[in-house]
């Protein structure tokens, strides 16, 4: 079986990419949230951003014991 198809890499690998879609998307949309002002807005997403990355750096390192 392929090991990039197991279900717990693929659930790994989406919600990675879904943090870093959210961090773009809150970045470049012009989207008003009370909570978040003009300065807040740009770290949070970039925050997102970082953490989906390493949210997919993980998911791969993972794969890779896995298959040891």
């Amino acid at each position: 079986m392929n090991s990039f198809l197991q279900p717990a890499f693929l659930l790994r690998f989406a919600i990675a990419i879904a943090y870093i879609i959210l961090g773009i998307v809150l970045i470049v949309l012009p989207i008003d949230i009370k909570l978040l002002n003009n300065t807040t807005k740009p770290l949070f997403s970039l925050l997102l951003i970082a953490y989906g990355t390493f949210r997919l750096y993980r998911a791969f390192q993972l794969l890779k014991e896995e298959e040891k």
